[in-house]
């Protein structure tokens, strides 16, 4: 099956499942986690393998293909969207043994979590490293078999230097039953992720199973050789497109019954709704566009062996710092033209509200991303290694 046949196989798959992922919202918000018959499933129909490698079995998706499954099923529930989205960022998989890779995966049932922040102690011992250390805001991790965390590596009581001078990080690649659950995880958006704390005590990490993204490549492939912020982040602005599209949907079906108060006019007749929802809808494709374009040149000039610029890498950023803003803006419209409609929990916009906002406070779309971004449009040095 060639990859773009494979990814439109999951899209339909990922259209097929809206159904069952609306039937099982109200559970997912109500438990903050995916059940975990719903992720063993989503697990054997390939969804935490969208980037796994196929030299591991995975799907390799393209980054554009993986955009269009992730803002699907965004649509349904943006939880379970979440949830796929954090368990295929692979960050070190091209890094690792190729052995370790494949002892790993090599169940289709297989789900990661991660955690981004160096908040984690590793200290060098004969063969590898005692870890130690509490992470915050691991999605997913109640469903992982395996946690890949983030660690300073120490030697002796002293954080070990890396080539540029700064503390070197490493990724740890740790079993569940090594870790401990913290329940941290009570919010408004974004609920049913399950992103609580991880702590682990003094658990013995095999240095074969750790790798940092300055690590060579095992890999030779160049689809793997793809920066893996410019990957990873996009799949926040297709997420929130999703979730914009599933509130521009609802308000069309609210405008189609409601008449507001001290008015005989259907919602769908008002002119100011009607205002809204173009509004909303220009975001939405606008964003769209601008995201896809920014990975398509990206990824084709990386499988044609130019090489991926730090202009390539800033639009990619930029494109889903905006997709999120503008989805947000989008939500905030549909919100306001439904009225008091959408404050009860019952109603799909009140749930976009907070899961949009949720969204926006991720770190890989602060704003202060578009200072980076901008320095970069300016002709100026990147002031992060993240691009």
């Amino acid at each position: 099956m060639t990859g773009n046949a494979t990814g439109s196989a999951l899209l339909d798959v990922a259209r097929s499942w809206r159904p069952r992922l609306l039937a099982e919202r109200d559970r997912i918000e109500a438990q903050r986690r995916l059940p975990d018959a719903l992720a063993r499933d989503l697990a054997e129909a390939g969804f935490f393998r969208i980037f796994l490698p196929a030299a591991y079995g995975g799907l390799d998706l393209t980054p554009m293909q993986a955009m269009a499954v992730f803002e699907e099923l965004a649509r349904a529930d943006a939880s379970v969207a979440w949830c796929v989205w954090n368990g295929n960022t692979h960050w070190v998989t091209a890094q690792l043994p190729a052995e370790t890779v494949r002892a790993i995966h090599a169940s289709p049932a297989v789900i990661t979590a991660n955690s981004t922040r160096a908040s984690g102690r590793a200290r060098v011992v004969e063969g590898g490293y005692r870890l130690s250390g509490r992470w915050a805001l691991v999605s997913g991790c109640e469903l992982a078999s395996w946690l890949v965390l983030l660690a300073v590596v120490h030697e002796g009581e002293r954080p070990r230097l890396a080539a540029s001078g700064a503390p070197e990080t490493r990724f740890m690649l740790v079993p569940a039953s090594d870790c401990t659950i913290v329940d941290t995880w009570t919010v408004g958006g974004l609920r049913g992720t399950g992103s609580h704390d991880v702590v682990v005590d003094d658990r013995f990490v095999a240095q074969s199973h750790t790798a940092s993204l300055a690590d060579p490549h095992v890999l030779a492939d160049p689809r793997c050789r793809i920066p893996p912020f410019s990957k990873v982040i996009p799949g926040l602005g297709a997420m929130a497109l999703g979730i914009a599209c599933n509130a521009i949907e609802t308000l069309i079906e609210i405008a189609s019954e409601k008449v507001p108060q001290r008015t005989s006019q259907s919602l769908r007749e008002n002119h100011g709704a009607q205002l809204r929802v173009s509004q909303a809808e220009a975001l939405v494709r606008s964003a769209r566009l601008y995201l896809l374009d920014s990975l398509q040149q990206l990824w084709g000039a990386l499988l044609d062996g130019r090489g991926v610029t730090i202009e390539a890498r800033a639009q990619a950023r930029l494109a889903a710092s905006h997709a999120v803003a503008n989805a947000a803006q989008a939500v905030d419209l549909m919100y306001g033209a439904a009225g008091a409609t959408a404050l009860y929990a019952s109603c799909p916009l009140e749930r976009a509200f907070r899961d949009v906002h949720a969204i926006t406070q991720h770190i890989g779309v602060n704003p202060r991303i578009m200072e980076s971004t901008g320095r970069v449009l300016f002709g100026l040095e990147p002031d992060t290694p993240l691009l």
